[in-house]
């Protein structure tokens, strides 16, 4: 019995993956086709996924079924839109293969986990599209590159209107933050070719170089902080600069990558100083903001520098940073 289930699993993997890449380029996911992967990329995602969901057919329904884009998790609960991405990020590694099927191979979700109504729906299923690419991209894993650089060109060719700064929380910026996770050289291309301020993807860009761990990335965000032609544009490439120079994530990538953390920080803070006295209001919050995360060891003495030729209320900002700075490593 034993041999004949050995036989029968043999021969329906062997059968799938024979007619994989036909059923590849037909399918289509939540955010593209799988047509729109290249041959190789589209063959190897789709083989990958097919051994995957044989050994593991529940993580796959468990991405399909998130409660919290279903009417009755998101309404139930009150929430004013569908917001599932602390269900997609508790799936961990183990979601990984699922979310992306989910995305560019394969998605058929059951009809009654959605709202009928068109509008509803399409926020519902947009929401899963957000959640799952944040997912994955925290997970850092390259098998997901082919999928979120086919997301990028999409989003590029389909020349979306740009959101406002302040509240660009869509699909595109998403995708960029996913590529800056995973910081490959190729992910900074992509995301250095759209960083002209006329581009529709700039903002996302700008957010997608914050997460993108590299020292390049720093020189990149400072060029374009001198270049911004406005409050809410300094203020979105300040708030990157401070994610990207942020010595507690510099710490989770381990002893190997310092050097690289101590060059970024030192980067950032010598292009973010001056601006304290340039700056004021909310844009000087964004600049303390930043300093602060940078966190450099030396940031004290030359804060002080700064302040004897301030005015007071620099000198009072400076001084509250300076509070801040002490608590924090009285705290360690």
């Amino acid at each position: 019995m034993m041999k004949q289930k050995v036989i029968f699993l043999a021969v329906t993997l062997g059968t799938l993956v024979a007619i994989a890449p036909a059923l590849a380029v037909e399918s289509a996911g939540l955010a593209m086709t799988a047509a729109q992967l290249g041959p190789a990329d589209r063959a190897a995602l789709q083989h990958a996924v097919m051994a995957d969901r044989l050994a593991r057919p529940a993580a796959y329904d468990l991405v399909a079924a998130a409660r919290g884009c279903r009417p009755d998790g998101w309404k139930v609960a009150r929430n004013p839109t569908p917001v599932c991405s602390r269900e997609m990020r508790a799936l961990g590694p183990a979601g990984l293969l699922p979310m992306l099927s989910a995305l560019a191979l394969d998605w058929q979700p059951d009809a009654s986990r959605l709202s009928s109504a068109p509008e509803l729906r399409s926020k519902e299923e947009q929401a899963m599209l957000v959640a799952m690419v944040d997912a994955v991209g925290i997970l850092r894993d390259t098998r997901a590159r082919p999928v979120l650089l086919a997301l990028w060109k999409l989003a590029a060719d389909r020349r979306e209107v740009q959101l406002p700064i302040e509240r660009a929380n869509s699909v595109s910026r998403v995708v960029a933050e996913a590529l800056g996770r995973l910081g490959g050289a190729v992910e900074l291309q992509a995301l250095q070719a759209h960083l002209r301020a006329e581009d529709p993807l700039y903002n996302a860009a700008i957010a997608g170089l914050g997460w993108c761990k590299r020292t390049d990335s720093a020189q990149l965000l400072v060029s374009a902080l001198a270049g911004a032609k406005d409050d809410a544009t300094q203020r979105w490439i300040v708030a990157a600069m401070g994610t990207l120079a942020s010595s507690w994530s510099w710490q989770a990538l381990g002893k190997v990558r310092e050097p690289d953390g101590l060059r970024v920080r030192q980067r950032v803070t010598d292009a973010l100083l001056p601006l304290l006295a340039r700056t004021q209001g909310e844009t000087r919050e964004r600049v303390v903001a930043s300093l602060q995360l940078a966190d450099l060891p030396d940031l004290p003495a030359r804060l002080a520098t700064v302040r004897a030729t301030a005015d007071a209320t620099l000198q009072h900002d400076i001084d509250d940073l300076l509070g801040r700075y002490a608590r924090a490593h009285a705290a360690r």
